[in-house]
Formats: C-alpha cells, structure tokens, sequence
C-alpha cells in the first residue's frame, strides 16, 4: 500500500536550498532539532528537500512529517499535503485516513480535518466516505464531525455528509460546538504509516529515532 510521495509530504515551500540536516543528525541532534535547524538554514524554504534528504537516510513519512510539525509546520497543512498526495496515487480514503490517525503529534480531528480537505480536493471520495473511514478506524463519531467541520464545509454538507454516514443529528450538533471550542482530541498514536515513502536501496542499517518530538 505504500506509494512514492516524495517531494509531496511537505507542500509548505519550495525546494530552493540545501538542508545540512545530515550534518546535525551526525553531530547527536534529535530529529526535531535537527529538522528546525536545518529548516531555519534555509529560512524555511527547504522542507520538501529536508523531507528527501530524511528519506534517503532511513526515515518513514511518520517521522519525517513528525519532525516537521516538531519544529513548528502546521499539521494540518502538512498531512493534507501527504494525504493528496497518496490519494492522487491510488491510495483508498480508508487507508489514508487510518494512516493520518498514526501519525505522532497530529490529533483525530487534525486527521479528519487534514484528509477531508484532501479527499474533497482529489475528488477521491465523498465527504461521507471519509466520516465512516474516520468511524471505522475508532475515531469518536462527535470528534469526526469536528474534523469535518474544522476543515472549512458547510453545514449542509456536513448534515447530509452524517446522515450518509449514520451519524444523528445530535451528533452533528455536538461535533460542531467541538470544533468552535477545541483543536481536537488525541488521535490514535504514533506508529508506523501506510502513509509512507518507499525506500529502496537504502544502505541505513541503523533504526531512525525521534527523541525530543
């Protein structure tokens, strides 16, 4: 289920200097660290090319998008960007959505919120596909529609979207007024995600790993 999406993990800036995020790493700098270090050298306009280089070393998207969001890239943006990304790839609303819900440091109604605007800007699916995704991979139903409103649909779309999905209308109600008044629940944890990169003849022997995210 893992697609190339390389270049499209970050969608934040272009890919217009070089990231030394090596040299950090190799000098015992956490991953976060050495990504915001790395990602200032630049002024903030080398994600896409950090995120490649990371790649190249080892790293998964999980880490990758972690450290990004670690070092101060919204999330929102930066799993949406992935999330496009391995929908226009061929990737199923459900296997994206359960691996956003993977992803360290991005909260279920991030997830929701992240995927939907993906899913609607693909075309890949409707906004009630993505509902039941979220459901069905355990996100709290109230926490869903939050997501869904979070990311910027009308309250019709949203209503009918439920409906399709099963929701009741107190349901909706509820998830509303969660998204006026939070910035979402805990998502499912970190892991590993089929929202990933393939790495092919990589020679890194040595498990990457994220302290300080």
């Amino acid at each position: 289920m893992r697609k190339l999406i390389l270049g499209a993990i970050i969608a934040v800036s272009s890919m217009s200097a070089s990231a030394a995020i090596n040299d950090y790493l190799s000098q015992g700098m956490s991953l976060a660290d050495a990504y915001a270090q790395a990602s200032a050298d630049c002024g903030g306009a080398c994600d896409a090319e950090i995120a490649g280089d990371l790649s190249a070393l080892g790293y998964n998207a999980s880490d990758i998008i972690a450290a990004a969001i670690a070092s101060g890239v919204d999330a929102v943006t930066v799993v949406e960007a992935a999330a496009q990304a391995a929908l226009e790839a061929g990737q199923s609303v459900e296997a994206v959505m359960a691996a956003a819900l993977t992803i360290e440091g991005v909260s279920a109604q991030d997830a929701v919120n992240a995927v939907t605007q993906a899913t609607v800007a693909t075309g890949a699916g409707s906004v009630a596909d993505v509902m039941s995704a979220a459901s069905s991979a355990g996100v709290d139903p109230v926490v869903v529609v939050a997501g869904v409103v979070s990311s910027g649909q009308s309250s019709d779309t949203v209503a009918a979207a439920a409906s399709s999905a099963g929701f009741a209308p107190s349901v909706v109600s509820e998830g509303s007024s969660l998204a006026a008044s939070t910035t979402g629940a805990t998502g499912a944890g970190a892991g590993t995600t089929n929202l990933g990169v393939v790495i092919t003849n990589n020679t890194n022997t040595t498990p990457p790993v994220i302290s300080g995210v």
